[in-house]
C-alpha cells in the first residue's frame, strides 16, 4: 500500500513537471519570417521587380505589373510612392511591396531581395525593411559571413548555416516589440539578399534546414568570429560578468586538454600577427580613442604617459588596460580595448583581437597578437580546418559550443 502511495506521488509530480513547461522543446508550425533593416534615414529609393508586385498601404492593396519602376520618397515628414506621375493616394505611414509569385525578386539599390520590402517613416527619413523567409535570409548571409568555399569545406559551411540560423531565430524571438529583428551588417549578420549566392552555401543551408543549437531548450547566443588564434574566448572576457556555459574557452585542436600540434585555425593569416608604431604615434592614437570612449575633452584626458595591461581572462585575452596620463588614470575593459586601439586612418594597424601582448620601448611600440575578432563561440577558420580534417558539421558545432543540442525546430 505504501509503495502504491509513493507511486501516485511520483505520478502527480511527473504530470506537474509536464504541464508547467519544465520539459520544453522549441517548435515552429512553419518556417519563420525575419525582418531585416536594410537602411534608414534615406529620402528616396527606387524599386522594381521581375514579377508582378502586390502593393499594400493603409489597409489597401493593388497590383503592379512586373518591371514597373517605383519611386518612394520622404519629404517634409510625409511618405509618397509613384510610378512616373501616378501617385498612390492616402499612403499613410508605410507602403509595402511583395512579389505575387514566390520565385520573384525585388530589386532595390542594385541588389535583389526575396520576400517583401516595406518603407516606413522613422522621423528623419525612410526606414526600409526586408520581410523574408528565414531560410532565404540565410542564403543571403552565409556567403558573406564565411565566404564562398569549395565542397571540401562544406561541413564548415553547414556549421556556419546552423550558427547563423540559431542567431537569427533568437533575434526573431526577442524582437517582437520592434519594427525589425536584425540589422543587415556586422551589428548582427552581414546580409546582401540574393546578390552572390553560391551552390555550396545554398546546399549547406538546405542540408541543415530548420536545425538550430539549443541550451536548456532555448536557442543559444551563437557567437562566431574569424580566427580564435588557438583558443576561443570566454564571454566574460568580452561582454558580460555572467558565465555562459557554451561560450567558454575551448582549445582549438584535437586534444581538448593539452594543446598538441597546430590549431585548426592555423591556416588563417590572422593566427599570429604584429603591429608596429612609433611610441609617439601610439600614444596619440590612445589619446584620441580615449576621448571617444570617455566623452572627455582633450584637456581633461591629458598626455599619455604609459599603457599597462593589468588583467587577463581564462583564455589569456586582455580584459583590462590602464592608461596613465598627466590627468590621472583611465581604466578600459573587455571589448572596449579593441576600440581603444582602433586606427581609423590606417585600419591595418587596428587591434585585431584582445589576445595580445604589448611591448613598449623608448621609441617604438610592438603589439604581438593572435586571432581576429572577439574570439567567442565558433572559430570560422577553425571550422574550415576541422572540415578539411574530416569532421562533420555536428562535430564542429559541439567542439566550439559545449553542452549544446542540435534540434530541428521546423
Amino acid at each position: 500500500m505504501q509503495n502504491r502511495s509513493v507511486f501516485k506521488v511520483f505520478a502527480v509530480i511527473f504530470l506537474l513537471f509536464l504541464t508547467t513547461g519544465c520539459i520544453h522543446r522549441l517548435r515552429f508550425r512553419a518556417e519563420p519570417q525575419i525582418r531585416v533593416l536594410l537602411f534608414t534615414g534615406a529620402s528616396r529609393a527606387t524599386l522594381s521587380s521581375d514579377c508582378d508586385l502586390i502593393v499594400e498601404t493603409n489597409g489597401m492593396r493593388g497590383l503592379s505589373p512586373s518591371y514597373s519602376v517605383w519611386e518612394v520618397e520622404y519629404n517634409n515628414g510625409k511618405l509618397s510612392a509613384h510610378i512616373k506621375d501616378k501617385f498612390i493616394k492616402n499612403i499613410g505611414d508605410y507602403v509595402k511591396f511583395y512579389t505575387k509569385k514566390p520565385w520573384g525578386t525585388v530589386y532595390l539599390g542594385g541588389k535583389g531581395y526575396k520576400g517583401g520590402i516595406t518603407f516606413k517613416l522613422n522621423g528623419s527619413g525612410l526606414e526600409v525593411i526586408n520581410d523574408v523567409p528565414l531560410e532565404t535570409y540565410l542564403k543571403g548571409v552565409v556567403p558573406y559571413e564565411i565566404g564562398n568555399l569549395g565542397m571540401d569545406k562544406i561541413e564548415a559551411v553547414k556549421a556556419q548555416a546552423v550558427a547563423a540560423r540559431t542567431y537569427a531565430i533568437r533575434k526573431v524571438r526577442n524582437g517582437q516589440n520592434r519594427d525589425f529583428d536584425v540589422y543587415n551588417d556586422v551589428r548582427d549578420q552581414v546580409y546582401k539578399g540574393v546578390l552572390d549566392n553560391s551552390n555550396v552555401t545554398d546546399m549547406a543551408c538546405d542540408a541543415t534546414r530548420g536545425i538550430i543549437l539549443t541550451y536548456k531548450g532555448k536557442p543559444i547566443d551563437a557567437k562566431y568570429s574569424s580566427t580564435c588564434g588557438g583558443v576561443t574566448a570566454d564571454a566574460r572576457e568580452l561582454w558580460t560578468d555572467k558565465k555562459i556555459p557554451y561560450l567558454t574557452p575551448v582549445i582549438d585542436a584535437k586534444s581538448f586538454l593539452i594543446f598538441k600540434g597546430k590549431a585548426f585555425c592555423s591556416a588563417s593569416k590572422y593566427s599570429n600577427w604584429e603591429i608596429d608604431y612609433t611610441r609617439g604615434d601610439f600614444y596619440d592614437l590612445i589619446k584620441t580613442n580615449l576621448r571617444t570612449l570617455t566623452g572627455k575633452q582633450p584637456d581633461d584626458v591629458g598626455s599619455v604617459k604609459s599603457v599597462v595591461i593589468t588583467k587577463r581572462g581564462p583564455s589569456r585575452r586582455v580584459t583590462e588596460v590602464i592608461v596613465y596620463t598627466t590627468k590621472g588614470e583611465f581604466r578600459v575593459e573587455k571589448n572596449n580595448i579593441r576600440l581603444l586601439m582602433k586606427n581609423t586612418s590606417d585600419p591595418s594597424k587596428s587591434l585585431l583581437s584582445t589576445y595580445f601582448t604589448l611591448k613598449i620601448g623608448l621609441n617604438n611600440v610592438r603589439i604581438i597578437g593572435k586571432g581576429f575578432g572577439h574570439g567567442a563561440g565558433m572559430c570560422q577558420y577553425g571550422a574550415m580546418g576541422m572540415a578539411k580534417s574530416g569532421y562533420n558539421y555536428k562535430d564542429i558545432l559541439k567542439h566550439y559550443y559545449r553542452g549544446v543540442h542540435l534540434e530541428k525546430v521546423y
